[in-house]
């Protein structure tokens, strides 16, 4: 997930993966995601297999105030497909 800060001023989110299948999920980087003014991040989610179905799960980023800012708060939709088995 890329996301980028426009403003002249820092945000911070806190990050929160919800939904059926969120613990097949993860973020390599930990919970908080900071955006330095007029800078872009990358969110890295991984993703571990236990079942063929497709895994569905929501990605939140919840604003949390630096210097009296807040952003918006965030939702993507997060959905897998195992495409090949290794034996």
């Amino acid at each position: 997930v890329r996301l980028s800060n426009p403003s002249s001023k820092p945000l911070r989110y806190n990050t929160l993966l919800v939904g059926r299948d969120a613990e097949d999920f993860s973020l390599s980087k930990g919970n908080t995601v900071t955006l330095g003014p007029k800078k872009q991040a990358s969110i890295n989610v991984e993703f571990t297999s236990r079942f063929l179905r497709p895994a569905e799960a929501m990605l939140l980023l919840i604003s949390k105030s630096v210097g009296g800012i807040h952003g918006v708060t965030l939702t993507f939709s997060l959905k897998s497909e195992v495409n090949y088995i290794e034996p």
